[in-house]
């Protein structure tokens, strides 16, 4: 061992001939980990909004289209007028009405 050590302090005049590269790379760095992270995070939520947008538009695919026409009553309200193909009637057997 070297029984004359020296130990050199920085006086603050002027920064070390590293700091100002190690301060940019480490900038770099920090952007380019905060860009792929933005980039994962935008791809996942485009990811989704498209999902629930197609699965929304197949949702919607199966159901009939009900066209509905208002007309003005007596009482100024509305009344929904059903078309032929609109509903559908379900009769009950005369069995099953004589049990309830």
């Amino acid at each position: 061992m070297n029984p004359n050590r020296r130990v050199f302090y920085f006086q603050g005049k002027k920064p070390p001939f590293y700091a100002l590269p190690l301060a940019l790379i480490t900038v770099v760095l920090v952007v380019g980990v905060l860009a792929v992270f933005g980039l994962v995070i935008g791809i996942a939520v485009a990811a989704l909004i498209i999902f629930f947008s197609v699965m929304r538009l197949a949702s919607s695919l199966g159901k009939k289209k009900v066209r509905v026409r208002e007309r003005e009553t007596e009482n100024s309200g509305t009344t929904i007028i059903l078309e032929e193909g609109d509903y559908e009637v379900i009769e009950k057997d005369k069995e099953s009405q004589s049990a309830d």
